[in-house]
């Protein structure tokens, strides 16, 4: 029987003061009557009850499902726009800045709206729904969305945005993943770790 709160507490101390009615209380006593209640188990700290880390194979199966939710949605939007030409998939395209500034405006939005309920609520994309896996504080408390887009999103997203050197940022961002904490640099910068779900 654990104490998970207030409420337990009190009930376990009426419970020894009915039993003990016709003693003087004495704290030793009471101490003594926890003891016999609770059960190793029921005696851990918070920090050993806290959820574990989901497996680098998940997350990176989150991220895939993810992409092949997210990129149909870009493309059915952007190809009408002149913003993708696929015949042209083949082809070295120069660099276009507006172009870019375009389709990331339009990817940033989308984003939005098809996880942006998910991450507020569940601290979830569609992908990890999928693999049962979320996003949590360093105290697994549900981050919300502000911080997850301002922070742990959008940075990142963005420097992306920067020829070569974004993909080389982006590259050691994921490399952190293989650390003993499993916190990518995103994570660290927004505070955040992925976990289990229950």
């Amino acid at each position: 029987m654990a104490i998970n709160s207030n409420c337990d507490f009190i009930r376990l101390t009426t419970l020894f003061i009915e039993e003990n009615k016709e003693l003087p209380f004495r704290h030793e006593a009471f101490i003594d009557y926890l003891k016999m209640e609770l059960s190793p188990s029921d005696m851990e700290t918070s920090e050993d009850k806290l959820p574990t880390l989901a497996p680098r194979t998940k997350r990176l199966a989150a991220a895939v499902v993810d992409v092949f939710v997210f990129l149909p949605l870009i493309v059915f939007i952007a190809r009408p726009l002149g913003l993708i030409d696929l015949s042209q998939s083949q082809e070295i395209q120069a660099f276009d800045l507006e172009k870019n500034l375009k389709l990331f405006l339009i990817g940033q939005i989308l984003f939005l709206l098809v996880q942006g309920y998910l991450l507020q609520t569940r601290g979830q994309t569609i992908g990890k729904i999928l693999l049962k896996i979320r996003i949590v504080g360093m105290k697994s408390e549900r981050p919300g969305m502000i911080k997850l887009y301002l922070l742990r999103y959008f940075p990142f997203s963005l420097i992306a945005q920067i020829p070569v050197v974004g993909g080389l940022l982006a590259l050691i961002n994921l490399l952190f993943i293989f650390g003993k904490e499993q916190r990518c640099l995103h994570d660290r910068l927004a505070g955040t770790r992925v976990v289990n779900a229950a």
